[in-house]
């Protein structure tokens, strides 16, 4: 008899930047939940994801395949529905594939190889979020005020649509746990917090109104640190503007509690999950992997949100907890690129064309896993150019189209301050580093000529939905008839 394929719960988060979670080492957040499935998993310690914002970071993860293979740059991007995703390949092998959650889909494909969601996304379908860049003679220029997010006035306890979205996911996932198939399952439950509003429950905002959480330091010339990029995302943000306001200590402890407590909610969702595939005998028979889609600045370095190319930003947490498998920490450098490639591995299958992410399960079962040059690219609005980010070893590379470049090592200097570029005895590993985006394998002209391009076009699109009243958010078929007890 041919051994049952195993489930799989796949738990994604947003913006949930390892720093401030002690599951990852870090100082913040309470997570009881995932620190105890830390200690059973494979825990990938340098995990990034592959491009610093919501939408191109999920079309990585359900392909397996570059933003800039995809098309996929910014929040107001599709991908074709022709390209297979993990959800395809596992409904292949005889999965039933649900999503309850966000996944943050742009375009008419709202499932992209789910049989199912159990819940409409939390964001707009549409390609509204899609925006050219600031015009250089405004500096009030903003697409979006950000900072009022971040400020210690609009932070604490209350409620928020983002939670009320995460509840019903939670519920509709819960249930699903409850009721699961007579085959296997893969489940992908995806919360939109601990993304700003940070806008609390109270009894987290409680557990966290007074806690001590550390604060970045800035040194005295750090706007003179800042690179082209830097200087481009923080005026997206708004910060060219008020950015004294993110350095103020009271906003700055007040956003991080926020964070924190936000973390915690998600956190016992997790617990709360687990607890369930116990009750119903399902523990050992499923995978479980958590993750997130990409960080948080959280106020290093004088900047918020995501876009940027720095650590808090990029840095994500991975556990993969297979059933029987001996738990083990490896610290080599890797992507949520390599999630897909490892879900197609599990269930058997063979992909169809080369990807760019690869499968982690043999590490996970023990062998050396090789140490290769782990990318994150962000191409998309307030930057508007070809932009990676190039990890191998402790050496970090910046890389911004016709602008000077970064190179960090993060084992003297973790928070990315001595920008080692030029240095004599770094010339080789700049060199490599550089190749690596340059060499051929990113075609960099394109990249540039197709951010623009599509501007226009999506523009008739979104005009033309408009007037015609029309979207593609994904609808829940809710039979009554069948509902709760109605015999």
């Amino acid at each position: 008899m041919t051994p049952k394929q195993p489930n799989i719960l796949l738990i994604m988060a947003d913006q949930m930047t390892p720093f401030m979670l002690d599951a990852c080492g870090g100082i913040g957040a309470k997570t009881e939940n995932m620190t105890k499935l830390a200690a059973r998993s494979a825990n990938f310690t340098n995990t990034y994801t592959p491009s610093p914002i919501c939408v191109p970071a999920r079309s990585c993860f359900m392909t397996g395949l570059y933003t800039s293979t995809t098309g996929c740059y910014d929040n107001g991007d599709p991908y074709h529905s022709f390209i297979p995703t993990f959800a395809h390949y596992l409904t292949n092998a005889g999965y039933e594939t649900v999503l309850s959650g966000k996944m943050h889909f742009i375009g008419a494909d709202q499932l992209h190889g789910f049989q199912r969601r159990l819940n409409t996304d939390v964001y707009p379908s549409g390609f509204i979020w899609s925006y050219p860049m600031p015009p250089e003679n405004d500096p009030s220029f903003k697409a979006f005020d950000f900072t009022p997010q971040y400020l210690a006035e609009n932070i604490g306890p209350g409620w928020s649509k983002e939670l009320q979205y995460d509840e019903e996911t939670h519920f509709k996932a819960m249930e699903y746990l409850r009721n699961t198939p007579d085959k296997p399952w893969m489940l992908t439950v995806s919360f939109t917090n601990p993304h700003p509003p940070y806008k609390v429950p109270k009894k987290y905002w409680e557990m966290y109104k007074d806690a001590h959480i550390p604060l970045p330091e800035y040194p005295d010339d750090m706007d003179e640190t800042y690179s082209d990029y830097d200087h481009a995302i923080r005026r997206w943000h708004g910060l060219h503007l008020r950015g004294d306001e993110i350095r103020d200590p009271k906003n700055l402890i007040a956003m991080r509690r926020g964070f924190a407590a936000l973390a915690h909610y998600v956190d016992d969702k997790i617990g709360d999950l687990l607890e369930v595939l116990e009750d119903n005998g399902l523990r050992e028979d499923t995978i479980v992997i958590v993750t997130s889609d990409h960080g948080e600045m959280l106020g290093e370095k004088g900047m918020i949100q995501k876009r940027s190319l720095y650590e808090w930003s990029t840095r994500i947490p991975l556990f993969v907890d297979i059933p029987d498998v001996a738990p083990l920490q490896i610290d080599t450098p890797v992507s949520l690129l390599d999630v897909p490639v490892t879900l197609i591995d599990i269930a058997g299958q063979k992909p169809v064309q080369s990807l760019e992410g690869r499968s982690l399960l043999p590490a996970i079962h023990g062998a050396a896993l090789e140490a290769i040059p782990v990318i994150s690219e962000y191409h998309g609005e307030g930057i508007m150019r070809p932009s990676f980010m190039v990890r191998l070893g402790d050496w970090k590379y910046h890389y911004c189209h016709g602008s000077d470049p970064q190179l960090f090592n993060l084992s003297d200097d973790p928070n990315e301050w001595n920008n080692r570029v030029g240095d004599a005895d770094c010339h080789e590993i700049e060199v490599t580093l550089n190749k690596v985006i340059t060499g051929g394998y990113f075609d960099l002209e394109k990249i540039e000529n197709e951010v623009w391009e599509r501007l226009p076009l999506k523009q008739v699109v979104n005009d033309a939905m408009k007037a015609n009243e029309t979207a593609w958010d994904y609808a829940i078929d809710q039979n009554a008839v069948a509902q709760h007890v109605r015999t």
